[in-house]
This record gives C-alpha cells, sequence and structure tokens, in this order.
C-alpha cells in the first residue's frame, strides 16, 4: 500500500552530547586498556567476531566503518553518531541506545532484539530483515528507512514515528501501536495486530487494506 501523505508526528528527540572536533581513536588500543571507550572518531575498526565483555561507547562518533558480522554480548552506546556503517548481521540483542543517531547506514539482517532505545534517530538506512522484536522503543523516529521483512514482534512503542519508510511485510504482531503514524509509508503487506491498532493513524487506501483482511467486502 502507497500514500503521499507527508505523515508523521513532530518528536522532540534530544541530540547526542558529543564534540564536533573529535580525535580519531583506535578502538582495539581503546579496549585493551578500558571497556569503556568514550571521545572520540572512529574511521578504523578491527574487531573480534564475539566480544563476550560489557563494552560501553560514550561520545564516539563511527564514520565509514564495518562491523558486519559482530556479536556484542552487552553494548551500551551514549550520545554516538553512526554514519555511513555497515552493521549488517550484527548481534547487538539487549543493546542501549542513548541519545545515537544512525545516518545513511546498513543494518541488514541485524539483530537488535530486546534492546532499549531512547532519544535515537535512524534517517536514510538500509535496516531490511532487521530485528527489534521485544525491544522497548522511547522517543525513536525512523525516516527514509528500508524495514522490509523486519521484525517489531512484541515491541514497546512510546512516541514512536516513522516517517517515508519502506515497510513491506514487516511484521508488528503483537505491538500496540496506538499514536504511530504509518500513513507516510509504504507497504504490499504488513503484518499486525488487528486488536492493537486503535490510535493507530493510516491512509485511506491503508485503512481500506486493513478493512478487507478483516473480510470486508469494500464497494467502490
Amino acid at each position: 500500500m502507497k500514500s503521499n501523505s507527508t505523515g508523521g508526528i513532530s518528536l522532540k528527540i534530544a541530540v547526542p552530547k558529543i564534540s564536533k572536533s573529535l580525535q580519531e581513536l583506535d578502538v582495539r588500543q581503546a579496549l585493551l586498556e578500558d571497556y569503556y571507550v568514550s571521545d572520540g572518531l572512529v574511521t578504523k575498526l578491527e574487531l573480534d567476531e564475539e566480544q563476550e565483555d560489557k563494552i560501553v561507547f560514550d561520545q564516539i562518533h563511527f564514520r565509514d566503518i564495518s562491523m558486519e558480522g559482530v556479536r556484542f554480548q552487552q553494548v551500551e552506546f551514549i550520545d554516538c553518531i553512526i554514519e555511513k556503517c555497515d552493521l549488517s548481521n550484527v548481534d547487538f540483542g539487549n543493546a542501549v541506545f542513548h541519545r545515537v543517531e544512525i545516518l545513511s547506514s546498513k543494518l541488514v539482517g541485524a539483530n537488535i532484539s530486546q534492546s532499549r532505545m531512547t532519544d535515537v534517530k535512524v534517517v536514510d538506512t538500509v535496516a531490511n530483515y532487521v530485528s527489534l522484536s521485544f525491544s522497548k522503543l522511547k522517543k525513536v523516529s525512523f525516516t527514509k528507512t528500508s524495514f522490509n521483512r523486519a521484525d517489531f514482534i512484541e515491541t514497546t512503542f512510546d512516541k514512536v514515528n516513522f516517517e517515508g519508510c519502506e515497510l513491506n511485510e514487516a511484521n508488528f504482531n503483537g505491538t500496540a501501536l496506538n499514536g504511530v503514524d504509518l500513513s507516510s509509508n509504504t507497504y504490499e503487506q504488513l503484518t499486525v495486530s488487528l486488536d492493537k491498532m486503535q490510535g493507530c493513524t493510516v491512509s485511506t487506501e491503508q485503512a481500506i487494506g486493513f478493512a478487507k483482511s478483516l473480510g470486508l467486502q469494500i464497494k467502490e
């Protein structure tokens, strides 16, 4: 279903508290010294495939790097910018994101289930097949991002906005969509729990599609 509506709701999301003049940081060296990595620009990254210890990234600007396939047992991103990065197939289950911007990046197949996101913006990103199931999202904005076949199963939304996103075959089963505006987003198929659609904003065309899914006959 497609819509030309501008849609969306106005969210006041706190921006990352991060310096504009960060020095280049060697993450591998920093991790040898401590598992709290702060105040740096990261443009090169070499990590073991699995990081077992809890890692905190605080006031870090990741730019043009790949974390593809990396698994963090526990990770927190606080006041971070992730720009033009490839996070495809990462395992960030149980992660914490607080005041984070993800810009023009890839999250294809990423596992970010059971995570907590607060004051997060995701813009112009490819996140097909991503899993955010069983997560808690508060003040999160997704803009011009592809979530085809993504999972938002039993995810808790509190002031969450989708604007200009692709949601084809995304799965929102068990997720309450009260306050969510889907009208500016596109999809051909969408899985939702109809009993949790109260308070969700949709376009006329989308509303007809949901009515048909209930078995109603629509007379043009």
